[in-house]
Formats: structure tokens, C-alpha cells, sequence
């Protein structure tokens, strides 16, 4: 079964509150050429209520979204793409650039273009007008607002997207004095459109762990030693996600890698842990909150092991690992490394910032 979070609690910290409600100017990314993006792995299928391109558009959205901003912001794209466009990628008569790019429908919003109706600021008309890379834009304009975890999503979507919505009752926004009331009146739709197709990734093979993992003899190797079996009281959601991140050794690391090629440490430890059914954040930060605290006197297969790491503290961790048993931790460590498998005494030999027991 998978443990997906109730709409109210999308944003890792639990019910949504209006903390921290300082708004930040976005700058609109207009770069001609194309940043090199993690990979994504996108499901398929129908979702109750939408076209068979909606539906498309909408996997792609939590896909792009989630692997870079969580959960959090995965739902806030997908309440803007709601908003702006129903879920449609949309021409638009005043920007004939995007006038030859297939399109599923027509928009008259000034010259927007796209999931997201962004402006010839956001970029060119071939990646306003493309789902995976208009995610993107979205997710980089997303990530540039200090603090918007903490806002309400609608109140995030606005920053983003500086609608007519500003709190100030004009004639634009229907006399609402509500920020971002437009993407407020999507949520409870965006909510059950990401809780859908979330259960549908949850099973979705990214890169899956061959039978043989854990067998004697088996795929595994890079600092795994010979002859390794899981303690028998390994629940089975664990042995599951133990053996995902086991079938990934000497897969090389990339930053914000998610699968089925290369992974960061988060990105490991999340794919390994949707692999079994359960749902966790997509970085370091949101997964210290994931799951229950433990002492090392508890840790268990696939428990999560925060440390500083290269880039973090003891307050604020920067790297993950999935512990294995046997006093094992299964790694992705750096760039020009790959997933391996190391001791927990040397991966913790430079601090500890915490431990967590996901199920």
C-alpha cells in the first residue's frame, strides 16, 4: 500500500499555514540554451477526469517537478498548470513563434504560451510549449523564492507566477482579496491528481532490482560482501527498498540524478523507497522530517542515515544513505563515484545529524 499524504499535508512540515509570507521578485529564466536536467521517469496511463493529453502532461508535471523540488513543489506546479491552462499546452495568436508547434488548444492571455502561460521572458516558444521543459522553467523559478516550502502553495504559485491575484480586490481578479485565489480554487483537484498518479509511480520500474540481488552470489557487488543476506526481521516494504537501492551499485552519481541511470543520494533513497510503496521527499532536507526518529541502538534495513556531507551541517545535512544491516550503508557519494556499499561506522565518521525509520 502505498503511504501517500493527505491533501492538507503536501508540504513536508504538515498543515499548510501562511508562515512566512515574504514575497520575492522571480527573475524569469530567458537562457537560449537548454541546461542539462536530471532524467526523469514518467508513468502513463489514464487519471480520472482528464483527456488522455491532460493526463500525459500531468505525469510529466510530477515527474519533472517532483524529482527537483519534492512533493511541495510538484503540487504547486501542477495547481498553476490547473490554473493557467487546465493541463493543456496552448498556442497563443500573439506569438506566432509558437504558431507551428503542435499544440492542444488556444490561449489569449497577453503572449503566453504553454502548461504554465509563460511569457517570452520564460524562454523560447519550443521549451514554453513543452511539457517536460516548461516544468523545468516553472521548478527553476520555483526554487529561486527563499522560503516557499513554508508559504501556502497558493501563495508560492503566485510569487511564481505574479497573477492578477495580488490579495487586492481589482476588476482582473473578480474582487478577490485572496493572494494566489486563483490557484487556491485548483487544490483540491491538484491534490487528487498528484495523489493518483503518485501511486501509479510508486510501482513503476525505474531501474529495478533484479531477483538475484540478494541471493548468494547474486548482481550485487561494489563493497558488498560476499555472502550478504537481510536480517529475517526485515519488514517486507524495506527488503524491497533495500534491495532497489542494492540492484543500482556502480551506477554513477549525478547531481539531482533520479534514475534509472544515475542518482544522487536523495534521489536513491527516494526511488528506493517509492519502489516498496512509500513516499518520501525528494531531498536530504525534506526526508529528515520523513518517517519517525531513532537512536543507532534501533536502525534496521532500509533506514535513512542524514550526515553533513560535503556541502551541509550537522543542523542542516547535505547527504543520505540507506542503512542495509550487518552495520552497512548503501551509498551514492559524488560526483565521479558510484552507489557502493560502505561501512556505517566510516559513513558517519565525521557526524551524525540524524536518523530515520521510514517503515
Amino acid at each position: 500500500m502505498s503511504l501517500i499524504r493527505a491533501a492538507t499535508g503536501v508540504f513536508a512540515s504538515g498543515a499548510i499555514t501562511f508562515a512566512g509570507l515574504g514575497v520575492v521578485t522571480v527573475g524569469a529564466a530567458g537562457s537560449t540554451s537548454l541546461p542539462e536536467r536530471p532524467p526523469t521517469c514518467v508513468s502513463t496511463g489514464a487519471v480520472k477526469g482528464l483527456s488522455a493529453s491532460q493526463a500525459q502532461n500531468a505525469r510529466i508535471i510530477v515527474a519533472t517537478a517532483e524529482q527537483r523540488s519534492g512533493r511541495a513543489g510538484a503540487y504547486v506546479a501542477i495547481m498553476v498548470a490547473l490554473a493557467e491552462s487546465d493541463l493543456r499546452i496552448l498556442s497563443n495568436p500573439n506569438d506566432p513563434a509558437g504558431a507551428s508547434i503542435p499544440s492542444q488548444g488556444v490561449g489569449h492571455d497577453h503572449d503566453s504560451l504553454g502548461l504554465f502561460q509563460q511569457r517570452p521572458g520564460w524562454g523560447s516558444a519550443a521549451r514554453r510549449m513543452d511539457a517536460t521543459e516548461s516544468t523545468n522553467l516553472f521548478v527553476d523559478a520555483l526554487l529561486q523564492v527563499n522560503g516557499w516550502q513554508s508559504m501556502t502553495p497558493w501563495y508560492a504559485a503566485q510569487t511564481v507566477q505574479r497573477s492578477a491575484f495580488t490579495g487586492r480586490p481589482t476588476g482582473a481578479n473578480g474582487g478577490s482579496s485572496v493572494v494566489g485565489g486563483n490557484y487556491l480554487r485548483q487544490a483540491s483537484r491538484a491534490a487528487a491528481i498528484l495523489n493518483f498518479v503518485e501511486v501509479d509511480t510508486s510501482a513503476l520500474d525505474c531501474g529495478g532490482a533484479p531477483a538475484d540481488t540478494l541471493a548468494l552470489g547474486g548482481a550485487a557487488s561494489h563493497g558488498m560482501p560476499s555472502g550478504f543476506v537481510l536480517p529475517a526481521t526485515t519488514s517486507p516494504q524495506a527488503r524491497t527498498a533495500v534491495a532497489f537501492a542494492l540492484a543500482q551499485l556502480g551506477k554513477p552519481y549525478l547531481w539531482g540524478g533520479n534514475g534509472p541511470s544515475s542518482f544522487d543520494c536523495s534521489g536513491l533513497t527516494q526511488q528506493a523507497w517509492r519502489r516498496a510503496g512509500v513516499v518520501i521527499g525528494r531531498v536530504v532536507g525534506q526526508q529528515l522530517r520523513d518517517g519517525a526518529a531513532i537512536t543507532s541502538t534501533t536502525l534496521s534495513p532500509g533506514d535513512l542515515i542524514m550526515i553533513p556531507g560535503a556541502t551541509g551541517t550537522l543542523a542542516a545535512p547535505g547527504h543520505v544513505g540507506m542503512y542495509i544491516g550487518h552495520g552497512l550503508v548503501v551509498n551514492a557519494p559524488r560526483t565521479g563515484d558510484v552507489v557502493s556499499v560502505v561501512t556505517y561506522k566510516s559513513f558517519v565518521s565525521k557526524g551524525l545529524s540524524g536518523l530515520r525509520h521510514i517503515a
